[in-house]
Formats: C-alpha cells, structure tokens, sequence
C-alpha cells in the first residue's frame, strides 16, 4: 500500500512562479519533494510521486491537475501531499501557509501538523491553515494538504529557496510533520557521527598499516582516540576513516591533496576562512601542530553533527560557520554536504566498516626463561650436538 503520493507543483512547460532572478518553482518543487519522499522512505513508508522529472500531464492546466488527483487515487494511496511554493504582486510578501479542502477532518489535520513543524524549522511568518477548494484537495479520494513554503517572488525568500541548507530544512521539518501526523516516532537512520568510540586504536592502526599506510599516518591515531571523545562527543573512528579518506591515507600514494602535504597537519583538507580553489593550496589552512589540526578537524565534524555546545568560540577551526550546525547528523549526510559528492557519505561508511571488521592479531608472549643449575658428580664427557641442537651428557 502506498502511504503517500507527493506532488511536486507545476512541470514541464508550467514553471509556476518565477522568482526576480530566474528560479523557477517547479524546480524548487521538485528538490523539495523528492527530499521529503526519501526522508519518508528512511522512517518506513512507502512513497510515490506524480513526477520525478521537469514534466506534466497535459498541456491543459485542469486536465493536468486532475490527471494528479487521479494518480494519486488509482495507486489508492492513503494520503496525498502537493509541494508548491507562493508568489504575490507585492515583493515583500513573506511567511509559510499550508491548505486543506474543509475545515474538520484528517486533511486539516495533516495540514496542521506540517505547517506546525515548517514554522518553527524555518522561522518565517505563520500564515496559518487555510482552506481551498484546489483541483488536487477536491478531487483526490484520501485526506489532503498543499503545502506554500514561502515567497519565490519576495528576493530574500528566493535566496533562501537557491540554498540548499534551507533546502533540507523544509524538508526535514514538512517529513516530520507527516511522522506526527501519524503518531509514530521520528527515527534517526544512519550511521552517528557523535557517539562512543565504534573501534579501539589498535584495530584503526592495524587497519592502516593493511592499507599500506605511511608510519606518520599510524601514529596519529591515538590522537584522535583522545581528543575526540572528550572535546566533542564524536566517534573517533569516524574521524580517522575521514583522514583517511582525505589525505589518500596521508598521501601514500604520492600525491598531495591540492598542492598540500603533511606540513599543513590538515587532516580533512580545511580551507581558510575566505576559501578559495579546491586546487589552490593557499586557499587550506595550515595548521601549527597535529593536535591543533585534529582538534579543528574534530570541531568541525561535531558542528555539522549539531554536537552539544557548538558552534564555541575556542576552536582552531576556521569555517567554524553557524549555519553548518546540525547539517548532517550521520556519516552518510555529509555526502552532498561535506563534500559535493551524494557517494561521499557512503563511501566513508564502507571505510568505517572495514576499520570496525578489522582483527588485530595478539602477540605470542615468549616462554618465560629460567635459570637451572647443573651439578655433576663423578666423571663424565660433555658435548653440543650442533645438529640435534641437545646438549648431551655421558656419564
């Protein structure tokens, strides 16, 4: 049974409304939407949508919109939710409202719950539950709601809507205002960035040394077993595995990440505050010492997880920005976040793994020696059997 169909307004030739510099909300809808269906998928429902690409149904607006409705209704969805973004004449419009057909009923109430919860993510005006009789509220057989995030055509809401950042926030919170809906429990999925240590030091040294890692990159590691699980609540182990996989196991091969090398003790390729070229090695920080640059790298994985008391001021780190925190919560969100890559995230989680797999070998404990004394009485003849290795008495 499919638990919700989301609709993404407008398609193909139906831009929707388009913002002063060109973002058109279909686009906009479309992100939104298909965030929000994997966030949903992540909590266990089951999810389908009435596009997935720039498209429509028709070129008729009503055909168009019924064609929606009736998607929606033969694939006997259980509720149906349209992803829209507003416009008004007036430039400085602002705020977040979300419709239902009725008053009274599961529609509104499912429009309660996720204008509630995109509210207070997003902090922009409440406008409230309204109530319309749209074609996809109407015609749609299951309890409904049409979601406005916020004015494509207000500047400073457009900037927001080109932000990925903000992106992710809508969806997060319209995803957990459908998990309340519901009644259940909104679940964390994923691999935690914060937590106790998921491996000890001497399986994440043996782990590199099968790597072929450099001795310098091995003897880092008990660094981050100390620094990171006190200054900040985070896995060390995914710390390290994040070293690894920046510095090529700190340039084992050879090569060095934009031009920089292990004299920057830059262990995740952190750039200066102003930035710059992924190419440019004066646009990476150089840090003083290892430990100063572990504690920046560590900083700045615990700001992204949204680690208690982050953003703080008495960090290395130099992008220690406050509008990164709580942006990825699980190794697998830094893709796309951390690093432009979707497959980072995962990429790291299959390091981890092989860190976590990884059996050290307990050394053989040499036989204890003791020392005997040999007393002899009477004659005898005493010799070394070099090739028996005995030592033979005859008496």
């Amino acid at each position: 049974m499919i638990d919700f169909t989301i609709s993404p307004g407008h398609g193909g030739s139906d831009p929707g409304a388009t913002g002063p510099t060109g973002l058109k909300e279909k686009d906009v809808n479309l992100k939104i939407a298909l965030k929000v269906g994997n966030l949903l998928k992540n909590q266990g429902l089951n999810i389908n949508y009435t596009r997935t690409t720039d498209m429509r149904y028709s070129e008729n607006l009503s055909a168009d919109l019924s064609a929606r409705a009736r998607f929606a209704n033969d694939s006997k969805a259980r509720y149906f939710l349209s992803i829209h973004n507003n416009s008004a004449s007036n430039p400085t419009a602002t705020g977040t409202e979300t419709y239902a057909l009725a008053p009274g009923g599961e529609g509104e109430k499912l429009a309660r719950a996720i204008q509630e919860s995109l509210v207070a993510a997003i902090k922009l005006p409440n406008r409230g539950v309204k109530f319309a009789n749209f074609a996809v509220l109407r015609e749609t057989a299951m309890p409904a709601a049409l979601v406005e995030v916020c004015f494509i055509n207000n500047p400073k809401e457009e900037a927001l809507l080109r932000d990925e950042v903000f992106l992710d926030k809508v969806a997060i919170a319209i995803a957990q205002g459908v998990m309340k809906f519901l009644g259940r429990q909104w679940k964390t999925q994923g691999t935690p960035i914060l937590g106790p240590a998921s491996a000890t030091i001497a399986q994440a040294q043996e782990w590199a040394r099968q790597n072929k890692a450099p001795q310098e990159f091995v003897d880092l590691a008990p660094l981050y077993w100390q620094i990171a699980p006190a200054r900040a609540g985070v896995d060390p182990a995914v710390a390290y595995v994040q070293f690894a996989h920046e510095t090529g196991y700190l340039y084992r091969d050879g090569k060095s990440m934009a031009g920089i090398d292990a004299s920057y003790h830059n262990p995740c390729g952190l750039k200066t505050t102003q930035g710059g070229g992924n190419t440019d090695p004066n646009a990476h920080k150089k840090f003083v010492s290892w430990e100063e640059g572990i504690t920046a790298h560590i900083d700045h994985l615990a700001i992204y997880a949204g680690a208690p008391g982050y953003p703080r001021a008495d960090t290395p780190d130099p992008r220690h920005f406050p509008y990164i925190a709580g942006r990825a919560t699980t190794v697998e969100e830094l893709g796309g976040k951390w690093a432009p890559s979707p497959a980072y995230g995962e990429k790291l989680v299959s390091m981890l793994k092989a860190l976590q797999e990884t059996t050290v070998s307990e050394p053989i404990p040499e036989p204890k020696k003791r020392a005997i004394k040999l007393k002899i009485e009477g004659d005898c003849q005493i010799r070394y059997d070099e090739k028996a290795q005995e030592l033979i008495i005859t008496v």
